[in-house]
């Protein structure tokens, strides 16, 4: 019997559906996508994962098969969605969210746009590549299951970025990162179908051998369940999201091919879930009250709360459908000139790239140390985090504290290159740098300061010398104009532990709370951050306070699926209350069940918490 299920599973199979009806049930899902993607813009401001960046994915697979999309539409959103025309912002980074799942993601979606290398992608590269951990994974304070939470995807997302859009002068810097990465994506286990996808992806993109890839093509293989499709965790039925990111990692990096009969049954599983309107439902894994999420308004896509992840699943199963029609033919995208940096200054490419020879050689030939843009970013500015630039600058009498209409200074921005800035920080600090909060035109939207900007980016050493400098442990800063933190917030919700036990230990409240009631410790639960949930604890945090909706860090614990039992154990150890509950009189286990949370219900029984009654 094994052997006929291995020469089943070996040759190709004689029901692969039709080309037309694969071509057929893709165009249905673009159609109805860009209807949606049509609207995106005319409430929202900001780009997402599932209706621009995947989606961008999904267009470039399109065009290589001949697969119908609206190009008006797809062309409108990439200019807006892919702008990065504003080199100051760029070098400045002001406009703070995080690295990994933001501009990583979005320059990998770029390059599949039509985005060409240019100076403003080489900088956000380049800042990429500093933000990388000291294990050399890359994290993020996404919470957003399955698509935006796992360090695999952000290591490999990441890795992939810093691929596509190092600068010339860097692809050996970018190397040493890639590698490190691809160690990283090597040497963890992953757990969940998102996590083996990237890991997968990553390593292909970073050129781990063969057979590396092939055994975890196979180890992928062996999760498909019995209907054909794949699930998010185990324990879980099929979704469409699971299983086209598999196809996709199993045919490109896998080198699983097309015709091989479990990678068929995959693409039959999505033909027979996609409705009639071209979607697929996918279950979103954002429960409420559960603060996750920023909270979905209507696209225009189906599904209510469901919408997003939906959407997303679209994306993938446009590029897995796409594939099942054979190799894809050669498209050239027109370059997206509207996204390149304008205005650029001849001097601009040397200061931010060149070496220091090449910057004195400028200088020498009457360069102006306090040369700036029209918006104030400064060559000071521009040689961040080069410290032996910075003092060249400096020695020809740069101005240390000039700063951008932002408000934003030399020291601001090389406190957003983690540890690498320690050097030149302490150059600007020895030069007179000041510490003031960021009081340009846009400071009431950012309030940025050097001591933020340093603990946000993972440099613990230069902390000390920046409250020695005047500067404030806790100044909120408002992260792209709409999430206010502080550096401890921040350094929770990266899972940065050694940041968060250097700003403890500078005094940082380990019980500050948000607006909501949300303390440090129900963000260290809902990241599954169990490291920091055990300093906080160690710290005296409080394991029982409730929030504004009546919810305690277990009550948390209990809400999300991709938290692991040791933050339920943990918790129950430090004195949380076992019986506690939700306003709606639901505990812990009673959450964990509503969820179906399987490998939360254990840890929960054995200490005995029970249901309400």
């Amino acid at each position: 019997m094994r052997i006929c299920i291995g020469l089943l599973c070996s040759i190709s199979v004689a029901w692969a559906a039709p080309p037309d009806q694969i071509r057929q049930a893709a165009t249905r899902a673009i159609t109805l996508f860009q209807a949606s993607q049509k609207r995106w813009y005319s409430s929202q401001t900001c780009d997402s994962c599932h209706h621009q960046f995947q989606a961008a994915l999904a267009f470039q697979a399109a065009r290589e098969h001949d697969i119908p999309l609206d190009e008006k539409i797809a062309h409108a959103d990439a200019v807006k969605a892919f702008n990065y025309t504003d080199l100051d912002s760029a070098v400045q980074y002001n406009w703070v969210i995080e690295p990994a799942m933001d501009d990583a993601y979005e320059l990998v979606a770029a390059n599949s746009a039509g985005v060409r290398p240019n100076l403003a992608t080489a900088v956000y590269a380049r800042l990429l590549a500093a933000r990388q951990d000291s294990d050399g994974s890359w994290t993020s304070f996404h919470q957003r299951p399955p698509s935006s939470y796992s360090f695999f995807t952000e290591t490999a997302i990441s890795l992939r970025a810093i691929q596509l859009y190092s600068h010339p002068s860097e692809k050996a810097d970018a190397f040493v990162h890639i590698t490190r990465g691809r160690t990283w994506l090597a040497s963890h286990k992953a757990s969940d179908t998102e996590a083996r996808t990237y890991q997968l992806l990553g390593l292909w993109w970073a050129g781990a051998d063969r057979a590396q890839l092939q055994k975890l093509a196979k180890a992928l293989l062996a999760t498909q369940q019995p209907d054909g499709g794949w699930n998010s965790l185990d324990g879980r039925e099929s979704d469409a999201y699971s299983t086209s990111q598999v196809l996709v990692a199993l045919r490109d990096a896998g080198d699983v091919a097309i015709s091989d009969a479990r990678w068929q049954r995959g693409i039959d599983y999505l033909l027979k879930t996609q409705a009639g309107d071209g979607s697929w439902h996918v279950v979103s894994r954002l429960h409420p009250p559960a603060s996750v999420s920023p909270p979905y308004f209507e696209s225009g896509y189906p599904y209510g709360h469901d919408q997003f992840l939906s959407a997303l699943a679209a994306d993938w199963a446009v590029m897995a459908l796409a594939r099942a029609l054979g190799p894809g033919k050669k498209v050239e995208l027109p370059e997206l000139k509207e996204s390149e940096p304008t205005g650029v200054e001849p001097w601009t490419e040397t200061v931010l790239f060149g070496g220091v020879e090449q910057l004195k050689a400028l200088l020498d030939g009457g360069f102006d140390p306090n040369s700036a843009t029209k918006s104030g970013t400064t060559a000071l500015m521009m040689a961040a985090p080069d410290a032996a630039k910075m003092k060249l600058l400096l020695d020809r009498g740069a101005n240390v504290n000039a700063r951008a209409k932002t408000g934003y200074s030399a020291l601001m921005v090389a406190a957003q290159y983690g540890e690498s800035a320690t050097a030149a920080m302490n150059l600007l600090l020895d030069h007179g740098a000041e510490v003031l909060v960021a009081t340009g035109q846009h400071a009431p939207m950012f309030n940025a300061t050097p001591f933020f900007l340093a603990s946000y980016s993972g440099n613990t050493e230069i902390l000390p010398r920046l409250r020695e400098a005047g500067d404030k442990l806790d100044q909120p800063m408002v992260l792209i104009g709409t999430s206010s933190a502080t550096a401890i917030t921040g350094a929770v919700r990266l899972g940065n532990l050694a940041v968060a036990r250097k700003l403890l230990d500078m005094g940082a409240p380990v019980d500050q709370s948000e607006p909501s009631g949300i303390t440090l410790l129900d963000r260290a639960v809902l990241g599954n951050q169990v490291d920091i949930a055990r300093l906080l604890i160690e710290r005296g945090a409080d394991v029982n306070r409730a929030d504004k909706i009546g919810f305690t860090p277990l009550l948390y614990a209990a809400s999300i699926d991709f938290g692991d039992s040791s933050m339920i154990d943990l918790l129950l150890k430090s004195g949380a209350h076992a019986e506690v509950r939700a306003k709606d009189g639901l505990t812990a286990l009673d959450l964990a069940r509503q969820y179906k949370h399987t490998h939360l219900i254990a840890s929960l029984e054995a200490a005995g918490v029970t249901a309400a009654k």
